[in-house]
């Protein structure tokens, strides 16, 4: 198999090779006392190390390699940063290395003393076509360390989610309030539509709209307009007043339209994006959702009756689209399913973004503390997870669950997730 330096990095901090009779590759007795600190910044993977080798005890940095020969293939010898190795950890020693004052670094083979059934395994899980590399293993995680790692993992979404937020901040001059629609507006999107309704959201004209609130026709004029669905040849009545407004505030205020393209294809028609839109202008009208209303909620009743909107205007009850009459009427509200997703992708980021931008810790607890009380989330990622008897119990797992899938099943960054070097470990 093919051994790479972060399997070797995986190896040496967990200890994970025969330590009885170590010995260097000149044949001195080896004795590794500290292993050091994981170093993930540049410099030496291992900093503080303590080794002793021969009679001496030393102190300084370990380096890891594949080839002892990738010292100078990566100019060590010339950085200053590499004169403290006090050992080069190889997996094989194709040649004799020196420092930059001419000393030459004592050298470890590291696969003299690795247990060949460790590597066995993770070829077995780097290669595998399972859907994730060790699901016949899950099952033999014990629930307690499942718990500890989706908590690990549902914060680590968060913050990852936060990062993103934190760069529409810059990029729109600290306008949390902007910022915020313009997110709101990405997750009315769902994950078909997200990039066009986050498009949506930059070109909407906040200011102006703040100015027509509770004028229904002027604000559908201008969404629907900027998300191009109207056109000077109106199916209906409603729309050409729609077009009309939109073309007279289009010259008055500059506003453009997006240039994404929306999607429909194998959609129920209550996520039609158009429907959707007349969703966010209820929410507009009827809410006045806002940071500050975000900021001020108590507990989930108030975070879902927040986007429990009323029905639509009279045009949308046989709806889903601009003009296309249906057999049927609806009444066009958010789903709950919706709604708590909604809670989950725009209440509890923006409460942990504008925590942790502020240093408010009050925020940051009360975003974990709604995840801990959504109910976990259905989709077919959880649902094959339960498969593997690993189910979840509220949305701050299940969230942890689609960190997991995507950030390391579907990478193989099983050296860096809990359960695979368990598993590894453990044999």
């Amino acid at each position: 198999m093919v051994v790479t330096e972060n399997l070797m990095q995986f190896v040496w901090k967990l200890r994970l090779f025969n330590t009885l009779k170590l010995k260097s590759s000149d044949g001195e007795p080896l004795t590794v006392i500290n292993l050091g600190q994981h170093n993930l910044d540049a410099g030496p993977d291992f900093l503080m190390s303590h080794i002793v080798l021969g009679d001496k005890e030393w102190y300084g940095n370990i380096e890891i390699h594949i080839r002892s020969s990738d010292w100078d293939r990566h100019h060590h010898q010339d950085d200053d940063a590499y004169n403290n190795v006090i050992l080069h950890v190889v997996w094989i020693n194709d040649k004799v290395i020196y420092r930059k004052d001419g000393s030459t670094i004592p050298t470890m083979l590291l696969s003299s003393f690795v247990d060949p059934n460790l590597l066995n395994r993770y070829s077995t899980m780097m290669n595998t076509t399972n859907w994730i590399p060790c699901q016949s293993q899950l099952s033999s995680i014990n629930s307690l360390k499942k718990t500890m790692w989706l908590d690990a993992l549902s914060f680590e979404r968060l913050e990852m989610k936060v990062e993103t937020i934190f760069d529409l901040l810059a990029d729109h001059e600290n306008d949390w309030e902007r910022v915020f629609w313009i997110w709101l507006c990405r997750c009315m999107g769902l994950k078909v539509n997200a990039d066009t309704f986050h498009e949506l959201g930059e070109k909407l004209p906040l200011s102006l709209l703040q100015k027509y609130r509770s004028d229904t026709l002027k604000i559908e004029a201008i969404f629907f307009g900027a998300a191009g669905f109207l056109s000077e040849e109106g199916d209906d009545e409603y729309t050409k007043l729609l077009y009309n407004e939109f073309i007279y505030q289009r010259r008055a205020h500059e506003i453009t339209v997006v240039n994404g393209k929306w999607k429909r294809l194998r959609m129920r028609p209550y996520n039609f994006p158009e429907l959707r839109i007349a969703q966010l202008v209820a929410l507009f009208n009827q809410k006045s959702v806002s940071l500050s209303m975000i900021l001020s909620l108590e507990d989930i009743a108030d975070a879902r009756s927040l986007f429990g909107i009323e029905e639509l205007n009279e045009y949308w009850k046989c709806r889903f689209s601009l003009g296309k009459r249906t057999a049927f009427e609806h009444a066009g509200k958010i789903g709950k399913n919706t709604i708590d997703g909604l809670i989950i992708n725009v209440v509890v980021i923006f409460l942990f973004a504008y925590g942790k931008y502020y240093g408010i810790d009050k925020f940051m607890d009360k975003a974990i503390h709604f995840l801990e009380m959504l109910p976990a989330e259905k989709n077919a990622i959880t649902a094959r997870f339960e498969d593997f008897d690993w189910h979840t119990t509220n949305a701050s797992q299940s969230q942890a669950i689609l960190q997991l899938k995507k950030s390391y099943c579907d990478k193989r960054h099983c050296l860096d997730c809990r359960i695979g070097a368990e598993i590894l470990r453990s044999g």
